[in-house]
């Protein structure tokens, strides 16, 4: 055994150097499936403050859901179709109208809920069996959504995503 050692000392450095690597990679990534995804995109602002009606898209959203006592989160792939949000009726106090055409290529119209205007953003909400919040920054034209869902009862989710606006 000890002439085994001797002989072959370098490849056996070698083999625990390695597992002392695999060993560091994985544990520090422990929780996230060995993955830390990030995405950054170009962005120039766009000031969209005196629009009557803003269309913003969301090229790619990310989920968290709570399902068996776990938590998940994820970045989801960029969307195909991205989901392209049309805010009208802005002068309106109080209600506003949103439509919208998501993945499946619908449009859908409903109304939505004036909780805020200042002169930086607009901030509605919307939904009877889900809730979502959308705010639009009116000096950069950037805007984020936040919805959240209860399946059943039990299963709480969200998407949320920050999208570009352009105001006509």
């Amino acid at each position: 055994m000890n002439n085994f050692i001797k002989e072959n000392w370098f490849r056996i450095l070698l083999v625990l150097f390695l597992l002392f690597g695999m060993f560091l990679y994985f544990g520090n990534n422990s929780g996230t499936n060995g993955s830390n995804n990030k995405v950054k995109k170009n962005f120039l602002a766009n000031d969209i403050s005196s629009a009557t009606k803003i269309t913003c898209t969301y090229p790619q959203t990310i989920s968290a859901l709570y399902q068996e006592n776990e938590i998940s989160h994820s970045l989801n792939e960029p969307e195909k179709n991205p989901m392209i949000f049309t805010f009208s009726k802005l002068d309106d106090p109080k209600m506003g109208s949103l439509s919208f055409i998501d993945a499946t290529q619908t449009i859908t119209t409903v109304p939505i809920v004036k909780i805020l205007e200042n002169e930086d953003q607009f901030i509605y909400v919307e939904g009877d069996s889900y809730f979502t919040v959308h705010t639009i920054y009116k000096k950069t034209g950037i805007s984020t959504y936040s919805k959240n869902i209860n399946f059943f009862d039990t299963i709480p989710s969200m998407t949320s995503a920050m999208g570009s606006c352009v105001g006509y």
